[in-house]
C-alpha cells in the first residue's frame, strides 16, 4: 500500500472517530457523570453523587463538538448566591468570547445581578425569577434557523429571531447565530452550580425549517439598544382581562423584547375580595414566567387582605382614582357621572391631599395611573398639574419609596412631571394598564419618556425581595385612607 493510501485510510479513520465524539443529528443523546469525558471538556469540575459541580469561579464544562440548530435541555441547580452562564455558538473553547449567553441566576430580587435564570443576556433580557435556589430545574434552549427560544420548566422565558445580516456592537459584536460550542461556566464566587444531566438533540435540516425574520423597525431597534444596556424594560401593569390569556400576554411581550407584570384587580366590587380568592389567584399564576402583582383598587382593600395573603406577591400598586370626597361621594374618577368637580382648584387640592394620604398610609410600591385627571379636566392638565403640586406628589413618593409610573395608555404623568421626579430621585415603572387583549401596545409613550427624560436602568423600580416586603414591616392601616 502507497504512503498515500496509508495516511488517506488514517485521515479517514480519524475524522470517522472524532465524528463519534459528538451527538448524532437528530437523535437525543444524554451527557451526565458517567459519559462526560467523551463529550465535553471540564475545567476545575467535581464528580458528586449528585452530579457536576462547579464549585468555584473558573469552573467551566465546554463541549467537545459544535452544533448549530439543536434543542438542549440541562438539569441543573443552585445554591444561595451562586451565578452562571450557558453559552453556545460559541467559537473558542478557551476564552468563549463569541457566543450567545444566557444567564443563570435564581437569587431573589435586588440581590445579586438584576438578569435571571433564562434571560438570553443583553438580546432579550428577563428579569423575572423563573426557578429558586437549592431545587433542581431545567434550562433549556433551542435553536432552529435563525429563531432561538429559552425555556425554563417547561415555560418559555425569551424568544428572539436574529435578523438578517445582524450587526452588534462593543463587546457583543460576536454575538450571532453560528456553528459553536456549548459552554456551561460560573460567573460568581458565591454558592454552588451542580449540574445534573444535559439533552441535545442536533437537528437536521428538515427539523430545522424556515424563518423569515422581520427587518426590525425603528421601535424594535430602540429596544434592541435598551436590551444591549441591560436596561429593565419591564411593563409592570397588565392584566389578563378582555379575553386576554397569560399565553398572548407573554407571547407578546417576547414579540416586543420587555418583560410583563400581571396584576389581579383586588378590592371592594372587584373580582379577588378576600385571602381565598387572592390566593386562587396568585396560585393559577405562580409558576408562569411574569411578575405576580396585585393592584389594589379603591381604599376599603386595607380592611380585605392579610398582610400574609398580600405579601406574597412581587410588588403591589394603586392609583388615586378611587376616594370620596368631603361631601362623602365615593368617587371613581374614570366614570363621569361618578364624578363632582364643583370648582377645579378646590378637586385639585383634594386630590393631591388624598394623593398625599395614600401613598404615605398604604403600604403599596408603585403608584400607578399617576396625575389622572376625570374627562371633564383632562384638557386642562398642563394648567392644573402646576409644580407646587407636583413637588407635593414627588415629596410623598420618595418619602415612602413609592415608585412613580409612566403609563403608556394614559400618557401620563407629562414628561416636565417626570423629569421633576428624576431630579428628586424618584424611581420609575412602566405600565400599560391594558383594557382588553388588543390594546396591550409596545410601551411608545414609556420609550419616550426614557428619551427625553434621560431615564436609565438605575432610574427604575425593581421589586424587593421577600424579607423587605412593605406590607410585613408596616402592616396595613387600621382604617380606610380616602
Amino acid at each position: 500500500m502507497s504512503h498515500t493510501r496509508i495516511f488517506t485510510a488514517i485521515l479517514i479513520t480519524m475524522v470517522f472517530y472524532a465524528c463519534q465524539t459528538g451527538p448524532k443529528q437528530g437523535e437525543v443523546t444524554k451527557i451526565d457523570a458517567s459519559n462526560i469525558d467523551k463529550f465535553c471538556l471540564q475545567h476545575d469540575v467535581e464528580v458528586t453523587k449528585d452530579g457536576l459541580l462547579l464549585k468555584n469561579p473558573t469552573s467551566s464544562i465546554t463541549s467537545q463538538f459544535n452544533v448549530q440548530n439543536f434543542e438542549l435541555t440541562v438539569k441543573l441547580k443552585t445554591t444561595e448566591g451562586a451565578e452562571g452562564v450557558l453559552i453556545f455558538d460559541a467559537t473558542d473553547a478557551a476564552s468563549n468570547a463569541d457566543g450567545y449567553e444566557v444567564k443563570i441566576n435564581n437569587s431573589d430580587y435586588r440581590i445579586g445581578k438584576l438578569q435571571k435564570t433564562g434571560s438570553l443576556s443583553r438580546i432579550r433580557n428577563n428579569f423575572v425569577r423563573t426557578a429558586t435556589d437549592n431545587q433542581w430545574f431545567t434550562l433549556g434552549v433551542n435553536v432552529a434557523a435563525n429563531h432561538i427560544k429559552v425555556v425554563v420548566n417547561d415555560k418559555t422565558v425569551c424568544e428572539y429571531d436574529e435578523p438578517a445580516n445582524v450587526e452588534r456592537a462593543g463587546d457583543i459584536s460576536g454575538r450571532v447565530l453560528r456553528e459553536g460550542r456549548i459552554v456551561i461556566r460560573r460567573s460568581n464566587g458565591k454558592g454552588e452550580l451542580l449540574l445534573g444531566e444535559m439533552m441535545i438533540k442536533p437537528l437536521t435540516v428538515e427539523q430545522t425549517g424556515q424563518n423569515n425574520p422581520a427587518t426590525p423597525d425603528s421601535l424594535t431597534k430602540i429596544v434592541d439598544r435598551l436590551n444591549d444596556q441591560g436596561f429593565p424594560l419591564i411593563d409592570f401593569h397588565t392584566h389578563l382581562k378582555g379575553g386576554l390569556t397569560m399565553d398572548q400576554a407573554y407571547t407578546h411581550a417576547h414579540q416586543i423584547g420587555c418583560n410583563y407584570g400581571v396584576a389581579a384587580n383586588c378590592g371592594l366590587k372587584f373580582p379577588v375580595t378576600n385571602d381565598s380568592t387572592l390566593n386562587a389567584y396568585f396560585n393559577g399564576i405562580s409558576k408562569e414566567p411574569v411578575f405576580k402583582a396585585m393592584q389594589c383598587e379603591g381604599r376599603e382593600w386595607v380592611t380585605l387582605f392579610s398582610p400574609q395573603a398580600v405579601a406574597r406577591f412581587d410588588y403591589i400598586f394603586t392609583d388615586a382614582m378611587t376616594w370620596t370626597d368631603l361631601k362623602g361621594h365615593r368617587m371613581r374618577l374614570w366614570i363621569p357621572e361618578e364624578t363632582f368637580v364643583e370648582n377645579d382648584q378646590k378637586f385639585m387640592d383634594l386630590l393631591v391631599s388624598k394623593i398625599e394620604a395614600i401613598l404615605s398610609q398604604e403600604p403599596v410600591d408603585i403608584h400607578a395611573n399617576p396625575t389622572y385627571l376625570p374627562a371633564k379636566l383632562a384638557a386642562d392638565y398642563d394648567r392644573l398639574w402646576t409644580p407646587e403640586r407636583m413637588d407635593r406628589v414627588i415629596k410623598v413618593l420618595k418619602d415612602n419609596d413609592v415608585a412613580l409610573e409612566i403609563n403608556a395608555r394614559f400618557k401620563i404623568p407629562s414628561i416636565t412631571f417626570i423629569q421633576r421626579a428624576k431630579a428628586a430621585g424618584v424611581k420609575f415603572s412602566f405600565g400599560t394598564n391594558n383594557g382588553s387583549n388588543n390594546d396591550l401596545g409596545r410601551m411608545e409613550y414609556c420609550l419616550k419618556a426614557i428619551s427625553e427624560a434621560g431615564l436609565t436602568g438605575a432610574d427604575m423600580f425593581i421589586p424587593r425581595p421577600a424579607n423587605e416586603k412593605k406590607v410585613m414591616k408596616a402592616g396595613l392601616p387600621a382604617k380606610i385612607t380616602g
